[in-house]
């Protein structure tokens, strides 16, 4: 509530993503009006590759979302990101002659995922001249997620530097819970916005 800067949900539609993106709409859902002075942007990179019943599963959570926080009066907002035309998935696999992609040699995840994520990023910062990056990351997930939780870690702070853009931020609300508690929380609290977390299950 003490500052402008715009909040960025990163959300893939997996249990992570839902529990944080779950956990912030309660949240602001509790406030008075007068304190939702800033925008919360629910982004979801959308590779045009993904399988049926992900495309199915996070449009009709974001219709669901949107809708819900318009009729709340919430200032939240569910929007996809696309690959630039050249970084298509088939755009590098046919024409370019990229091999598909394997564990080692993952050429998709940077531009298919993180560079179109980025470029919405900046497009805030270049507004507002920070934004804050609320994220669904467990150190529970794996030991390289957990050394990169800590690397950007600032002593006695709950916001973390991020890697790769100097004036954002990243938040990491359940980055101590374990896989039981995302499934436990996921449970116990129906999503405030209508969707059926049994689904997710």
């Amino acid at each position: 509530k003490s500052d402008d800067r715009p909040w960025i949900i990163g959300y893939s539609g997996g249990k992570d993503s839902t529990c944080v993106l779950q956990l912030v709409y309660m949240a602001l859902s509790k406030l008075d009006s007068k304190e939702l002075h800033k925008k919360v942007w629910v982004i979801c990179g959308d590779t045009l590759v993904e399988i049926p019943t992900v495309v199915e599963r996070i449009d009709t959570t974001f219709d669901n979302l949107n809708k819900s926080a318009q009729k709340a009066n919430i200032p939240l907002q569910g929007v996809k990101v696309y690959p630039e035309v050249n970084d298509t998935f088939f755009v590098n696999l046919i024409g370019r002659g990229y091999p598909a992609p394997t564990r080692t040699f993952r050429w998709c995840t940077e531009r298919l995922k993180i560079d179109p994520a980025s470029e919405f990023i900046k497009t805030q910062v270049s507004t507002y001249g920070e934004a804050i990056i609320i994220l669904g990351a467990r150190k529970d997930e794996s030991m390289s997620r957990a050394q990169t939780l800590e690397k950007y870690s600032r002593e006695g702070e709950l916001l973390k530097k991020h890697g790769t853009l100097p004036s954002a931020y990243v938040y990491a609300p359940i980055e101590d819970w374990l896989l039981k508690d995302v499934w436990t929380f996921l449970g116990n609290f129906p999503c405030p916005w209508g969707d059926d977390n049994k689904d997710l299950v």
